[in-house]
């Protein structure tokens, strides 16, 4: 009797979690101290009423208000360049480390992103799809070389067409990294260090990443969710935490202290 009363709880809870997927929170994950790598996409305005769409879009007040968390919760946003400096010396000169990193160089990334990086001096490091820059919805190179020379914002590559590495075949998996590298480093007259797989695929595919690493890539950064070693050790692609837009403040918790907010 008592075995079958603990089986209906089990199945009971296995129901209400695949029923109600946004209430699969990961609390009950103890928390982690390392380096925090954020990862959004769009800063803007939510589009629609779909909630596809809610992932990859994050108010501007919604992302200045995340960036005042930090401050009063102790952690500190950093550059690219400090991430490799403690890797490279092992030191740990900032505690509670945050790394805000965005996908695909939008527009948006100009026109509301820039300024609140401004108004609050953070750090960030930006992926470009190089094929797509100048094309509608996306930065231009000069209005990606202002970031830069703003001394706040590094890029790094997304590839040239945003393609699932792990469908090509070699040669195409080569001319993605290696040319989309030279086009930023071509047009901003700086090493691109960093390098961001589109969709995830490929990050730990042994076919893939070495192919990464060879180019001259020193960072590479995956979809799977986690916290980092601090200082990073290079050996694996570096996990992000993913903040969506209409997510509480409990969910942002949790992926600064998880990881994730959700399974």
């Amino acid at each position: 009797m008592i075995a079958v009363c603990l089986l209906l709880i089990v199945l009971g809870i296995v129901y209400f979690v695949w029923k109600y997927p946004n209430l699969r929170k990961a609390w009950f994950f103890p928390p982690k101290k390392g380096l925090v790598v954020l990862m959004y996409h769009h800063i803007k305005e939510e589009p629609s009423n779909n909630p596809a769409d809610h992932a990859f879009a994050v108010a501007p007040n919604v992302f200045e208000q995340q960036l005042d968390f930090l401050h009063k919760n102790g952690f500190t946003p950093i550059s690219a360049e400090q991430l490799f400096h403690a890797q490279k010396t092992g030191h740990k000169h900032v505690q509670k480390p945050v790394l805000l990193t965005f996908d695909d160089a939008t527009d948006d990334h100009y026109t509301h992103l820039f300024p609140i990086l401004k108004k609050y001096n953070a750090p960030a490091l930006i992926f470009i799809i190089t094929d797509f820059v100048g094309k509608p919805g996306y930065m231009t190179w000069d209005q990606i070389r202002e970031m830069q020379q703003s001394g706040l914002v590094e890029f790094g590559s997304h590839t040239c067409s945003h393609r699932r590495l792990r469908d090509l075949c070699e040669k195409d998996i080569i001319e993605e990294v290696t040319k989309s590298k030279q086009a930023i480093e071509e047009h901003l007259q700086q090493p691109a260090r960093t390098f961001c797989y589109p969709f995830g695929a490929g990050a730990f595919d042994k076919c893939v990443r070495p192919h990464v690493l060879a180019a001259g890539y020193l960072a590479d950064f995956s979809t799977k969710h986690g916290i980092n070693s601090w200082p990073w050790h290079g050996n694996k692609p570096l996990l992000r935490a993913f903040p969506r837009g209409r997510e509480t403040w409990w969910d942002f918790h949790l992926e600064l202290t998880r990881g994730r907010s959700r399974l």
